[in-house]
């Protein structure tokens, strides 16, 4: 686990009195000067939200219907088998529509075709491959996505504003020393709220080799690192 923060700054900008003139920002008077620090932090992701799908066609409603049901349902219950709790399973969406063939002009109805989409929490990550694998043996046809998360925990985010707020003021003495001045008392802050970059994946498989061919290995992830990022705006007086 990396625990150092990566600071970078996103917008500068000076405004004083002995400045030649321009086009100034907002509610920035002459002596002041507005900085933007940020401050990065490495963090492991906390839980993955798995997308998975059961598609079927037949030529009735009803046919269609009781085949996906009897999939997802031994989905359900294989995904709890490997450890994922029943109130971590989500149903995302339902749809049933008709399947039309097309000939010379004309519509021809062949039957039809119903999608049953779970979104499932995974806190164990290091089972998310047997999660995959589970869903795959009972006849899961479409694995849409794969996405890591983290809760950040209040130390995190006063870590996070601290450094945010100190690099703000690091830029305002570097700006301020350049133009011959002391960065002065603070006039305005204001925090943005923590952001994370996840990372996602799409582990595709084939509908017609998930169901035709035994998977004989079991599916490789990796958690990796997400970030954590918070931003301080600040306005300083200059002396």
């Amino acid at each position: 686990m990396k625990h150092s923060f990566l600071l970078k700054t996103f917008t500068i900008g000076a405004l004083m009195s002995s400045v030649a003139s321009g086009t100034m920002a907002a509610d920035i008077a002459p002596g002041e000067i507005s900085v933007t620090g940020q401050a990065v932090r490495q963090v492991a992701p906390s839980y993955a939200l798995l997308n998975l799908g059961v598609s079927n066609k037949s030529t009735s409603v009803q046919a269609a219907k009781a085949q996906n049901d009897a999939v997802m349902s031994k989905l359900i219950s294989s995904l709890q088998h490997v450890g994922v709790s029943k109130n971590n399973i989500q149903t995302s969406n339902i749809t049933i529509n008709p399947n039309y063939d097309y000939i010379d002009g004309n519509s021809k109805l062949n039957g039809y075709n119903v999608n049953n989409t779970v979104v499932v929490r995974v806190y164990d990550t290091s089972s998310i491959g047997k999660a995959i694998d589970a869903a795959i043996a009972s006849g899961a046809s479409d694995i849409n996505s794969l996405t890591f998360q983290t809760d950040v925990s209040q130390e995190i985010e006063d870590q996070l504003s601290a450094s945010a707020i100190s690099d703000a003021r690091h830029q305002a003495e570097v700006i301020a020393r350049a133009l011959g001045h002391t960065v002065g008392p603070v006039k305005s802050i204001n925090l943005g709220t923590t952001r994370t970059h996840t990372m996602e994946v799409n582990p595709r498989y084939a509908m017609l080799s998930v169901k035709s061919v035994e998977m004989s290995t079991s599916t490789p992830v990796e958690n990796g690192d997400m970030s954590a990022n918070k931003t301080a705006n600040v306005v300083f007086y200059l002396q």
